[in-house]
């Protein structure tokens, strides 16, 4: 048994030895390059130098002055697209009989009856008094004294802590105009 082993192991070194390529690798062989002819060489005129006795100048370009006319031209810095506010439509004067100058609405306040305003809050021991009140659908109004408030171009001449005062001047039947107050209460009970 000892001898096949020994076969064997000696079969394998021989077969690695072999398969390995126990020998030296080939040389490369060199492969002569015909000569070429060398190119014609342009010949470029040499340089003068300026000889040193004589003054060389060196000029500075001339100076080219620009200045920036804006007239007619577009602003770069303003936005290519702008939009413009609407402007508010002109209040048309209505001349009475006694030349009351009576405007249109401007703001939603103004084109509310008072009927439908509700005193919601009031805020009045201060230098000056304020007040809210309610439209029918819920959006609130601050009142101060001077603020235009009905159809009939009232304004708010007092605001106490029971309520509001408008003054109305309306026009009657006979075609007199009449100074009217209505007042905002707070509380239904006062």
């Amino acid at each position: 048994m000892m001898g096949k082993t020994s076969i064997l192991l000696l079969l394998g070194v021989f077969l690695v030895t072999v398969g390995c390529g126990g020998g030296e690798a080939p040389k490369p062989t060199k492969v002569p390059i015909p000569p070429t002819a060398p190119k014609p060489v342009a010949k470029v005129p040499a340089k003068e130098v300026p000889r040193p006795d004589a003054q060389v100048r060196v000029e500075p370009p001339p100076a080219t002055s620009y200045t920036y006319n804006p007239q007619g031209k577009a602003n770069p810095f303003q936005p290519l697209i702008v939009e413009k506010p609407e402007a508010p439509p002109p209040k048309k004067k209505v001349e009475t009989a006694v030349k009351k100058e009576k405007e249109e609405p401007g703001t939603p306040l103004e084109r509310l009856d008072l009927t439908a305003l509700k005193l919601v809050a009031v805020v009045w021991n201060i230098s000056h008094p304020r007040a809210m009140v309610e439209d029918s659908s819920g959006k609130g109004y601050i009142l101060s004294l001077g603020t235009r408030v009905g159809k009939n171009q009232g304004q708010v001449s007092k605001i106490t802590s029971t309520g509001v005062i408008i003054t109305e001047k309306v026009e009657t039947a006979d075609g007199k105009f009449r100074t009217l107050e209505t007042p905002l209460r707070l509380y239904a009970d006062q």
